[in-house]
């Protein structure tokens, strides 16, 4: 046959004494985030005047061809 195991009461702290805290484990802290640029990368058509603004940079390390009006469009900073 098996045997029960009794449940042993919870001890508590002697007289006069604090329990012990028991320390969380470290949680890893996300780097702060960097300030939003005065200005934007973009693009800008010199024919029509049509302008493409970047938010966000792919990092795949390549320069990109983009085209409007059959040119490539130039690089320009854009305030924002």
């Amino acid at each position: 046959m098996t045997e029960k195991k009794k449940k042993t009461p919870a001890r508590k702290p002697a007289a006069g004494k604090k329990p012990v805290a028991t320390k969380k484990p470290a949680v890893a802290k996300k780097p702060a985030a960097k300030k939003a640029a005065a200005y934007k990368k973009g693009f800008e058509c010199k024919a029509c005047g049509y302008r493409l603004i970047v938010d966000r940079d792919c990092k795949c390390g390549e320069d990109h061809l983009i085209l409007c009006c059959g040119q490539p469009m130039k690089k320009v900073r854009i305030a924002g």
